[in-house]
C-alpha cells in the first residue's frame, strides 16, 4: 500500500535530520581530533622551549589560553572549508589547502601575543607549535591512506607490477593505494622512457625497461602484471604476455583514463582479450558520409541472419534508414534478429523476407516489392573445406545467388549494390575462393553496362568470431580440455573483428564507383599456432602440458598464407585510411562472364572433381597473369 501524504511528509524530515546528524557527528569528530593536535603541539612547543622544565606561570597561562587558541584553529579550518574535504580521497592539493588556515591562525596568535609585554607564551612557542600543528593535522586527516601504505597493512594483497609509468600508470597506482578493497598492492613500474628509470611515482620506483620485465617480476615477486599503456599495439601486448607467461604471472589490462573519469574505479583491471593481442585501433568512420548514404533510404541486406549480415543490420540501423529489409533462408535467425533490431530502433520499418538467393523468381519478387535504394549482399557459403565437398552448393549460392541479386538490383533501379567478398578470391586455391572471385567478376561486368546502379565489392580476410572462424573453434576445444587442432605450425592468417569489418564495408559503400573493388586494411599477419598457444595461456593453462596441440595438416583448399592483393592489382588510397581501392587491368563483359557461367552449368554436376576443375578455370582465368591462367589445373593444397 502506498504511503499517505502525511506519512511521506513525516518521513522526509526524518531522512534529512538523519543525514544532518551523520554529517555533524563526522565534523564534530574531526574538530575534536584537531583540538587534540593543537594541545599536543603546544605541549611539545613548551617542552622544547624550556628544555623540558616549563615554569609554573607559563604552564598555567598556556593552559588557560589553549581553549581559545584551539578554537581559533578549528574556526580557521571551518572558514577555509577543511571540514568539507573528503580526506579519504585527499591529495597533495588538499594538504596544501590545509596549510592556509594553519598559517593564518598561527600568524594571528603570533600578532596578538606580540602586544603583551609580559609574555607567558613565548613567541617561539607559537611558531614551533604552528609548525607542529600543520603536519599533525595532515597526518590525522590522511591517517587512513598513510596507514594503508605500511608494509604490514597490505600483506594480504596481490603484488602488482605496472607496465607504463605514464598518466594511466600513475592513476592506477594511486587508485590501488587508495582502495585496499581491490586487493592489489602496487610494487613498482617498468617503462622504456630513460628519464623515468630509477625515479619514484607515488612512492613506487620505476624498476626497469620492458625487455627486463621477466627479471623485474622475479625480483619483486610479482603476482600480477598490469598493462597501463593506452592503445598498446598488438605486438607489444603479445611480447608482454609471452614474457609474463614464462614466469607464470597473469597479465591484466587497464581500460584507460576514461575508467576513472566515468567513475568506474572498481573495474580498474580486466582480462586480456584477443582484441588486445591483435592490437587493432578502434575504427573511426566518416559518420556524416555513412549517414548521408543510408539515412532515409530503403536498405536490403541478404544473408541477414549470418554473423556479417546481422552486424550489418545493427550498424546500418544506427544511421536511421527509412526501411530495413532482412533476407535470409534461416527463418529462426531472422526472427530473433528482428526482435533485437525493433527494440533498438522502433522508428525504422523492419521487414523480413524468408528467401534463398538461388531462387531467381523469388529474388525478383522481393526486389519488385521492396525497390531498395541500397543492397548489401552478404549471403554466401564460406566454409572452405566443406565447399570442397559440395562445390555445386558453393557455385549455386556464391555465383548464381550473386547473379540473381545483382541483376535484380539493376532491373529495379537500386542505387548502390555492395558485394561482401574475401581475400580467398585472390589467386583462389579453394572452391569457395574461386566462386567468390567469379562473384567479383560479375560485379565488374554488370558495372560496365549499368547506368543507374553502382556496383562495388569489399574484400577482407578472416573475421574473428564469425561462424567457422578458428577463434571460437579454439575456445570450444580449450573448454572441452583439448586437444586444440592446428593445421600447420607455419600457417598465417589476417584477422579483423566483425564490427570493424562491417563499419568499413559501410564506409566503402559511400565511395560508390562503377565496378570498384575495395580492400580493407587487415593489419599484421598472425601465426595460428602462436594464437592457439596464447589462447590456452590466457585461460591459465599450459600448451602441451594441460592442453595438447595437434597438427592436422592443411585441409583441402587451404593456403598456408593468405594473399590480400593479386599480382596485377594496385592499391590506391581512398578517403578513409583503412580502405584501399584496387585498380586492375581486368576487363570482363556481362556476356562473357555469362558464357563462362553457362559452361560451368552445362557439365556433369555429379562429377565433383570435374565441376571443381571448371569452377577453378573460370575463377583463376582473371586472377593470374600471363599464360599461367590458361593452363592452370585444379590446385592442390
Amino acid at each position: 500500500m502506498a504511503d499517505s501524504p502525511a506519512q511521506q511528509s513525516d518521513d522526509a524530515p526524518l531522512t534529512s535530520r538523519g543525514v544532518f546528524a551523520a554529517e555533524a557527528l563526522h565534523t564534530g569528530g574531526a574538530m575534536v581530533l584537531d583540538v587534540l593536535v593543537v594541545l599536543a603541539a603546544y605541549t611539545a612547543g613548551l617542552l622544547l622551549r624550556f628544555d623540558g622544565k616549563v615554569p609554573h606561570e607559563n604552564a598555567i597561562f598556556v593552559l588557560q589560553a589553549l581553549p581559545l587558541i584551539a578554537g581559533g584553529y578549528v574556526l580557521g579550518n571551518w572558514i577555509f572549508g577543511v571540514y568539507r574535504t573528503m580526506w579519504s580521497y585527499g591529495s597533495l592539493g588538499d594538504i596544501l589547502a590545509l596549510f592556509r588556515p594553519v598559517l593564518a591562525v598561527t600568524l594571528v596568535v603570533f600578532g596578538i601575543n606580540m602586544w603583551f609585554q609580559d609574555r607567558n607564551l613565548p613567541l617561539s612557542v607559537v611558531l614551533m607549535s604552528g609548525a607542529l600543528i600543520f603536519p599533525g593535522m595532515a597526518f590525522v586527516k590522511m591517517r587512513t591512506r598513510l596507514l594503508m601504505r605500511l608494509p604490514w597493512s597490505a600483506s594480504a594483497s596481490r603484488r602488482l607490477l605496472i607496465v607504463g609509468a605514464g598518466h594511466t600508470g600513475q592513476l592506477l597506482a594511486r587508485e590501488l593505494q587508495n582502495t585496499p578493497e581491490l586487493n592489489y598492492q602496487p610494487v613498482g613500474f617498468v617503462d622504456d622512457d630513460p628519464k623515468k628509470l630509477r625515479t619514484r611515482i607515488h612512492g613506487l620506483r620505476v624498476l626497469g625497461t620492458l625487455p627486463e620485465i621477466e627479471s623485474v617480476c622475479r625480483r619483486v615477486d610479482a603476482d600480477v602484471v598490469a598493462i597501463a599503456i593506452p592503445r598498446a599495439p598488438g605486438y607489444l601486448v603479445r611480447d608482454i604476455v609471452g614474457a609474463c607467461q614464462r614466469q607464470s604471472v597473469p597479465v591484466r589490462m587497464v581500460p584507460g583514463v576514461d575508467n576513472w573519469v566515468l567513475g568506474h574505479g572498481h573495474d580498474t583491471l580486466r582480462e586480456i582479450t584477443l582484441d588486445d593481442l591483435l592490437g587493432r585501433e578502434p575504427v573511426q568512420v566518416d559518420y556524416s558520409a555513412c549517414s548521408q548514404s543510408v539515412k532515409d533510404q530503403v536498405v536490403l541486406v541478404t544473408g541477414a541472419a549470418g554473423s556479417i549480415g546481422s552486424e550489418l543490420c545493427r550498424q546500418v540501423l544506427t544511421f536511421r534508414p527509412r526501411e530495413l529489409h532482412l533476407l535470409d533462408n534461416n527463418e529462426t535467425g531472422l526472427y530473433d534478429l528482428s526482435i533485437e533490431l525493433t527494440m533498438a530502433s522502433p522508428e525504422t520499418a523492419i521487414k523480413l523476407w524468408v528467401a534463398n538467393v538461388v531462387d531467381e523468381e523469388r529474388i525478383d519478387s522481393v526486389f519488385r516489392k521492396v525497390r531498395p535504394d541500397l543492397v548489401y549482399h552478404a549471403a554466401a557459403l564460406k566454409h572452405v573445406p566443406m565447399m570442397e565437398e559440395h562445390p555445386e552448393e558453393a557455385f549455386h549460392v556464391n555465383v548464381l545467388g550473386t547473379l540473381n541479386t545483382a541483376r535484380a538490383a539493376r532491373k529495379y533501379g537500386t542505387g548502390m549494390f555492395v558485394l561482401i567478398s574475401t581475400d580467398k578470391a585472390v589467386r583462389p586455391s579453394s572452391v569457395m575462393g574461386a566462386t567468390k572471385r567469379i562473384a567479383e567478376l560479375l560485379v565488374l561486368a554488370l558495372a560496365r553496362e549499368s547506368d543507374v546502379t553502382s556496383y562495388a565489392a569489399v574484400r577482407f580476410g578472416n573475421v574473428m568470431g564469425s561462424r567457422g572462424s578458428v577463434v571460437p573453434t579454439f575456445m570450444r576445444q580449450i573448454e572441452r580440455g583439448g586437444p586444440v587442432t592446428v593445421m600447420h605450425p607455419d600457417m598465417m592468417r589476417y584477422f579483423i573483428s566483425i564490427p570493424e569489418a562491417v563499419s568499413l564495408v559501410i564506409q566503402a559503400g559511400t565511395f560508390g564507383g562503377h565496378g570498384n573493388i575495395y580492400m580493407l586494411d587487415m593489419g599484421e599477419e598472425i601465426n595460428i599456432l602462436e594464437l592457439a598457444e596464447r589462447m590456452i595461456r590466457l585461460r591459465g593453462l599450459r600448451p602441451g602440458d594441460d592442453i595438447e596441440v595437434v597438427f592436422t595438416g592443411p585441409r583441402p583448399g587451404e593456403k598456408l598464407r593468405e594473399e590480400l592483393v593479386a599480382d596485377f592489382e594496385q592499391m590506391t588510397p581512398t578517403e578513409h585510411p583503412k580502405v584501399m581501392r584496387l585498380s586492375a587491368s581486368v576487363e570482363v563483359t556481362e556476356s562473357e562472364i555469362s558464357r563462362l557461367i553457362d559452361e560451368i552449368c552445362s557439365g556433369d554436376w555429379d562429377d565433383h572433381d570435374e565441376l571443381k576443375r571448371r569452377i577453378h578455370l573460370v575463377g583463376r582465368k582473371y586472377s593470374i597473369e600471363g599464360d599461367e591462367a590458361e593452363t592452370s589445373e585444379l590446385p592442390t593444397p
